[in-house]
C-alpha cells in the first residue's frame, strides 16, 4: 500500500524561508582556573558582533573537569534583524573566502528543521576585519561556533536560503574509477 506524499506549498513572499536568529557563541575552556580568561572571550564577541556578549554559566556539577554549578564558562550573543544581517554578511563575503581550509559545507549538514551550525577554530577569529587591529590585544582566543536558525522545515529549503546568502555547500561526488588502470 502506497502512502500519499504530504503536499509541499510553493514558495512566496508570504511563506518563504528567512533567518530568524544567529547565535555566536564561544566555550572557554580555560575559565575553570581563572575566570578572568573568560573577558577574552567576552571582548572578542563584543568586537566581532558589536553587541554586548552575555556569559553563561554551568548548569551542572562535572567532577572531571572540576566544574561545579553556577561557574562562567562560556559567552554567546544572539543577533536578529539588521545586525544579524550585517554580520552574516561578513562572515560569508569576507572570513569564510579568507580561510584556506574551508571548502564549504556538506550537504548532510543542518538538524533536519532548516537550520545550521558552523564550527571555526581559533585561528579564524582574527580574519574578521574588526580583530585584525586588536588581535594582539587579547591573551587568550578560543574557537567559535555560529549557529543559524532559519524558518525553514526542512534541511533543503534551508540549504537554499543559506546559498543564496551566499554559504559555499560541498556536492557529492561519485568516486572516480581510473579507466586506464582496467
Amino acid at each position: 500500500m502506497k502512502y500519499p506524499r504530504p503536499q509541499v506549498p510553493h514558495s512566496t513572499a508570504h511563506n518563504a524561508p528567512f533567518v530568524k536568529k544567529v547565535t555566536v557563541h564561544i566555550r572557554c575552556r580555560e575559565a575553570l582556573q581563572n575566570r578572568h580568561n573568560l573577558l577574552s572571550a567576552l571582548m572578542a564577541l563584543q568586537v566581532i558582533t558589536g553587541r554586548r556578549a552575555q556569559m553563561l554559566r554551568a548548569k551542572s556539577d562535572a567532577a572531571p573537569w572540576k566544574l561545579r554549578k553556577g561557574m562562567p564558562i562560556a559567552a554567546k550573543v544572539e543577533l536578529e534583524g539588521d545586525d544579524m544581517y550585517e554580520f552574516l554578511d561578513k562572515l560569508f563575503e569576507v572570513v569564510l573566502p579568507r580561510m584556506k581550509e574551508y571548502t564549504g559545507m556538506r550537504m548532510s549538514d543542518g538538524d533536519g528543521n532548516g537550520s545550521f551550525t558552523l564550527g571555526f577554530d581559533s585561528s579564524v577569529i582574527g580574519l574578521f576585519p574588526e580583530m585584525e587591529m586588536a588581535y594582539d590585544m587579547f591573551p587568550l582566543v578560543t574557537g567559535f561556533s555560529v549557529s543559524i536558525s532559519t524558518t525553514a522545515t526542512r534541511n533543503p529549503a534551508g540549504r537554499l536560503l543559506l546559498s543564496g546568502l551566499g554559504v559555499p555547500f560541498l556536492h557529492a561526488r561519485k568516486p572516480q574509477t581510473n579507466e586506464l588502470a582496467l
